[in-house]
């Protein structure tokens, strides 16, 4: 597997423009601060090769984005909200990328990027394991032993800068361990491959479990079945449904083996304060909110818990773009929504659609309680997935 990250091996296989989407992808692994620094220089070198501007010109409804983005600043910086200004030019960055990553995007391509991902995973997953023996060494442990910590400066986050962000990360690991298991043709004649999915999965959702974030497990459950489902594996789903259901009973019948049980009211209490304090700004400023980060810039206003966003999928996007902001980014959303539709609808890849699908499926589920998809890593690789049904351009087009 490690011949993928062969220089001669991508000149060989894939011309320029891609290649640039694979430095984009291997920057994932990166400190988040490095991640997006790579991603903006990207931006702005294509940018001033002419590639973003033919992005632009051959994607359908893309010129929204430039409307939301400039939305986005414009109200940003009338309400001071500097660190708002800043995450929209670095979402008009990332968006534009993903325009030029639709048009280069090919079944190869993509299946390479999947391949580099889940290896690297594993390299993640040696990382946060070094990082964890170095908390339990912390806290006077000398054995590697599980110990699920509460406090978050003792939850391991790997290169992905909080544990709660790296726990979504391993979501979509998982998702993609998962997808390349459904696209074998056979498992008997590809048992050796088969073994190694299982491993990586098993490999990250230990590191799941080191992250001790609760939310993330229903979220790659919901992920995991709804593979299944739109993949018309159904006895599969129903056998790892009644294994999920047999989990569900044995937390109920044992409540105190649910990790971090002891915090888990004081847990909902923030959580509740947070979303108090998202609701009163979202009636003060329903139609333009106050750009991007806005729960971090508003919250001394409120008394309310100190944290960067309302950690609520179905709050922030409101609080910080207003029902305006959000009706201008609505039409290039529909658009890539139809085209999901038409790649589910001709039957082309049904594998890839579940993949698309169980990602954004993922997200709404962990983005209950949190908003861990707001983020340079995580937010970045979901797009990527969700604008891969550009591989088949042109039966969509056709």
């Amino acid at each position: 597997m490690f011949i993928i990250f062969g220089i001669d091996y991508l000149k060989e296989h894939f011309n320029h423009h891609q290649r640039y989407i694979v430095v984009a992808i291997l920057s994932l692994f990166l400190p988040f601060y490095m991640c997006g620094a790579v991603l903006i220089f990207l931006t702005l070198r294509l940018l001033w090769k002419g590639e973003i501007q033919e992005a632009y010109r051959q994607i359908p409804k893309s010129r929204y984005i430039i409307y939301f983005c400039g939305l986005s600043l414009i109200v940003s910086l009338l309400y001071q909200n500097f660190y708002g200004a800043a995450c929209s030019i670095g979402i008009l960055a990332i968006l534009s990328f993903l325009l030029y990553y639709r048009i280069h995007i090919t079944s190869e391509l993509f299946e390479f990027i999947v391949d580099c991902i889940i290896v690297l995973s594993a390299f993640a997953a040696f990382y946060g394991l070094i990082e964890y023996i170095g908390i339990l060494n912390k806290v006077n442990i000398d054995q590697l032993e599980i110990v699920i910590f509460n406090k978050p400066q003792d939850r391991i986050n790997s290169v992905f800068f909080n544990a709660n962000y790296y726990a979504m990360m391993i979501e979509f690991f998982v998702c993609l361990a998962f997808y390349k298991i459904l696209k074998l043709p056979s498992i008997r004649k590809n048992f050796k491959k088969f073994l190694y999915y299982v491993c990586i999965i098993a490999i990250n959702l230990f590191m799941l479990l080191l992250t001790a974030c609760r939310t993330a497990w229903p979220a790659i459950a919901g992920g995991i079945l709804i593979m299944l489902i739109i993949d018309k594996r159904y006895r599969t789903c129903a056998c790892i449904f009644a294994c999920m259901m047999l989990v569900c009973i044995y937390f109920i019948f044992n409540p105190s083996k649910f990790p971090r049980v002891d915090n888990i009211v004081a847990y909902f209490m923030t959580r509740q304060n947070i979303w108090e304090v998202a609701i009163a700004n979202i009636k003060t400023h329903p139609l333009f909110g106050e750009g991007p980060m806005t729960y971090m810039h508003i919250y001394p206003l409120y008394h309310g818990h100190p944290t960067e966003h309302a950690h609520s999928i179905y709050l922030d996007p409101l609080l910080c773009f207003g029902v305006v902001g959000l009706l201008t980014i609505a039409p290039f959303i529909v658009e890539n929504i139809k085209r999901l539709y038409r790649l589910w609808k001709k039957n082309i890849d049904k594998s890839l659609v579940a993949l698309m699908v169980a990602f954004t499926i993922m997200i709404f589920i962990h983005g209950m309680l949190d908003y861990t998809i707001f983020f340079v890593q995580t937010g970045f690789l979901y797009l990527l997935v969700a604008s891969s049904f550009d591989i088949y351009k042109e039966s969509l087009d056709a």
